[in-house]
């Protein structure tokens, strides 16, 4: 295990690099920074939130309501308050897979349709924008954001995001970079396996991990099956996803313990080796591209670190 940075307040946040070997993250309440995994002083960066990172390792982020873009000690805006709907804030950028877009929130817009049901007048909706400049930034289509991540599939195309409320309850949808909603599955924290044919995520109770697997190589949320796998008593609901290893091995947080879960044999064993992430309420553990090692933000005395195991 190796030890990247420690803080009174906390290191949350976290994004690997497209290649593996930078790892970003917010310490203390929000400075920016970027870490070697390879050794080295990690570096503040900047000022902001939801850093991660596009094809070249620059960083993109949020700030002030706006989304920027850090390259070669510059900083510029790439979307704008002003971009798409004027004055609105754009929020929460999420790099895909290969670093080459973005999908973010674009926060408070004016909605004519809910004032005149006297509902409350103000929502959120998904753009997606290119990741390395300031252009093609557009919303995508009626897609309404009520809070929760986004999760990229590696494909680049699709991506889910959940949200919770006391109406629908917890659910996850999937959408394509067109905007269409490609189906609606229940649970949060969704994370997405490396061959793409299984969903894992959790239910609102805790406990137990839920996975979704499609039966065909087009996902078709009608027509999956579904596996529940419960945990020892005593889980929480964290806000750290559930991560893949492989296609069979899925790690899950829940009780102050790191839990690997067999999906097919749906079996669990309790993770010695790798350090209990922190209950933050966001994600504290993020898994590198290769899968063969994961960040955790783990309780220290006085602080908290944060640490890189393998996963081997």
């Amino acid at each position: 295990m190796k030890k990247i940075d420690v803080s009174e307040t906390g290191l949350f946040e976290m994004s690997w690099s497209p290649d593996g070997n930078w790892l970003a993250y917010v310490r203390g309440e929000d400075e920016i920074c970027k870490a070697s995994v390879d050794g080295g002083s990690p570096v503040a960066v900047t000022r902001g939130f939801s850093p991660c990172f596009n094809a070249d390792n620059h960083l993109v982020f949020e700030r002030n309501d706006e989304i920027y873009l850090h390259a070669d000690g510059r900083e510029q805006v790439i979307v704008s308050k002003d971009d798409l709907v004027a004055g609105s804030a754009k929020r929460k950028p999420k790099t895909s897979f290969d670093g080459k877009k973005m999908v973010f929130v674009v926060d408070n817009v004016f909605h004519k349709e809910s004032e005149n049901k006297n509902a409350y007048p103000f929502r959120s909706f998904l753009g997606v924008a290119d990741a390395s400049t300031r252009a093609q930034a557009r919303i995508l289509g009626n897609q309404q954001w009520y809070g929760g991540t986004i999760t990229w599939f590696p494909n680049n195309e699709t991506f889910l995001h959940y949200e919770f409320d006391s109406t629908g309850g917890a659910r996850i949808h999937m959408t394509n970079l067109e905007g269409e909603k490609r189906g609606t599955i229940f649970g949060l924290f969704p994370s997405i396996s490396p061959d793409e044919k299984r969903i894992a995520c959790k239910p609102k109770g805790g406990q137990s991990v839920v996975v979704y697997m499609s039966k065909s190589d087009v996902w078709d949320l009608s027509d999956v099956e579904t596996v529940v796998t419960k945990l020892p008593e005593g889980g929480r609901l964290s806000g750290s996803a559930p991560i893949w290893i492989d296609n069979r091995f899925v790690l899950i947080d829940e009780g102050g313990k790191l839990f690997r879960v067999d999906t097919r044999k749906q079996e669990t064993t309790e993770m010695k080796k790798i350090p209990t992430p922190v209950f933050r309420g966001t994600h504290t553990m993020a898994v590198s591209p290769s899968r063969e090692q994961i960040a955790v933000e783990t309780e220290s005395e006085g602080g908290f670190e944060l640490c890189i195991a393998p996963l081997a």
